[in-house]
């Protein structure tokens, strides 16, 4: 599998892949970068990995802890 991740522009839907257009939706992964981890999207067909810019902040969340305390 290519490790290249491709950026993408997210607008109101993500379920077409860009690159072959396979149309029924994605794999997901994550992926930890310093204090953030990425949600990733994967197309079953091509391979391909995708970010459209969704995160989560480690230092305001907490290792492990997506949803801390009030």
């Amino acid at each position: 599998m290519e490790d290249k991740i491709h950026k993408v522009q997210f607008e109101n839907e993500f379920r077409v892949c860009p690159e072959c257009g396979y149309a029924d939706g994605f794999h997901t992964m994550i992926k930890k970068e310093t204090d953030t981890v990425k949600w990733l999207f994967i197309c079953p067909a091509c391979h391909k990995i995708f970010d459209i810019g969704y995160t989560v902040d480690l230092l305001k969340t907490g290792p492990g802890n997506p949803y801390p305390e009030k």
